[in-house]
């Protein structure tokens, strides 16, 4: 009896020494009590599934937690996840699954199917009477000629409703068709927690999780275009008419560390409506590495990108990232 007690005992620290992982989530997996926003989410835990190396060069090994004593960022958002990009490998999660109205970070989802139709970006349109959404800024003239680009600039950089609403209607799909393609992207990219129900973000029917936005975003970072819009701080157009306006990004990590070296913001879309409360989804390179943040259902303009700043920052703190 003695000498099982004993082996056990060995192969225990054996396993721990191996799998090294947070002492809070192994208080977590023996009842001792843990405020679940401050519990980071561990890559490694005894009781996780066995681990396959990368088999090919597209695959990727995950960070490694090397501050065992931080646990996490505080935040009061609703729902908030951070992860490795490359990976995939969750870094901190709180409610990452929860589904919840995202307002305009739906128009990430909109450009995408916008630019599925291949538009020639180059080509002069107007903006309709039709076109006009209300509950945001309209930043463009109407029945004034425009170049195509920058009223999807306008969409992105300063999520404007009524440009997002005629891209939609210059695709040459109907609203019905257009619909079905956002829903049928969505679950092609493996968002199978998310439904749109029209193109601007400001019904709550537009729903998904702080988890499969990342793979939103992910697709996002993969367009020249939508990536020079998602890191531009503000956008000049000009009309036909002669009329010039400069559009605000709405992405306030512009005047913020994450927008000085060594980070660099790759990414990211606001979205905002009562139903969802202020949300916010980035992604940040530090050298070379690169995290997704999402924070959903901050109570304020502020929180969001606050907590979004500290979520980043933590993580490039907490985790080392290998060396290929």
């Amino acid at each position: 009896m003695i000498s099982r007690v004993v082996a056990q005992m060995l192969l225990a620290f054996t396993v721990l020494r191996i799998l090294p992982v947070d002492a809070a989530n192994l208080e977590w997996k023996i009842g001792i009590p843990t405020a679940p926003e401050a519990l980071a989410a561990p890559l490694i835990s005894l009781t996780s599934t066995p681990i396959s190396l990368p088999i090919a060069n597209d695959r990727f090994l995950p960070p490694r937690k090397t501050d065992l004593s931080s646990y996490g960022v505080v935040t009061d958002a609703q729902s908030v996840f951070v992860a490795d990009t490359q990976s995939g490998a969750a870094l901190f999660a709180k409610n990452a699954d929860d589904v919840r109205s995202i307002g305009s970070i739906t128009k990430l989802m909109t450009a995408l199917v916008f630019l599925d139709v291949k538009p020639d970006l180059d080509s002069w349109v107007k903006i309709l009477d039709d076109d006009y959404v209300g509950g945001a800024v309209v930043h463009l003239n109407f029945n004034d000629g425009i170049r195509l680009r920058d009223v999807l600039g306008a969409s992105i950089v300063g999520s404007d409703n009524t440009a997002t609403k005629a891209l939609s209607r210059l695709s040459g799909l109907s609203h019905d068709d257009f619909i079905a393609a956002m829903n049928a992207k969505a679950k092609a990219l493996g968002m199978a927690s998310s439904t749109f129900v029209e193109v601007t973000g400001i019904e709550s029917g537009n729903v998904s999780t702080a988890r499969d936005l990342m793979l939103l975003l992910r697709e996002a970072d993969r367009s020249d275009e939508l990536v020079y819009f998602m890191t531009s701080d503000h956008l000049s157009v000009r009309h036909v008419s002669g009329a010039t306006f400069t559009v605000q990004s709405t992405d306030m990590l512009f005047d913020s560390v994450l927008n000085q070296k060594p980070y660099d913001i790759t990414g990211g879309k606001t979205g905002y409506i009562p139903e969802a409360g202020y949300c916010f989804i980035t992604t940040i390179d530090h050298d070379g590495d690169e995290v997704f943040v999402a924070v959903l259902g901050a109570h304020s303009k502020l929180d969001r990108f606050n907590d979004a700043k500290a979520l980043a920052v933590w993580a490039f703190n907490t985790f080392t990232w290998p060396q290929l």
